[in-house]
């Protein structure tokens, strides 16, 4: 029995190394492919960071911008009405 799982094992072994031997023939034959796919990848991740976080951003500088020209009105003019633009500012006030 012994003599049998080792041969089951030898055998077991010689196919992982027949299959590893059949993906890096594979590998070797389309590796420009694989790098085209690996460009592809990277690019689309930027573009969605780009989409997502540079967004996140620009409107994050938006508020900033927003808050500090409410904020010199409100300093300079301070019984401006700020109802006339809009709820969201007031509260904002």
């Amino acid at each position: 029995q012994l003599l049998e799982g080792l041969a089951k094992e030898k055998l077991e072994k010689e196919n992982l190394e027949e299959k590893v031997k059949e993906l890096e023939k594979t590998i070797s034959e389309h590796l420009d492919r694989m790098r085209e796919a690996t460009t592809e990848v990277v690019h689309k991740a930027i573009e969605e960071f780009k989409a997502t976080e540079v967004k996140e951003l620009e409107d994050k500088a938006s508020d900033i911008t927003s808050s500090t020209i409410i904020f010199n009105i409100f300093c300079e003019h301070p019984d401006f009405d700020f109802s006339i633009l809009g709820e969201d500012v007031v509260e904002l006030v």
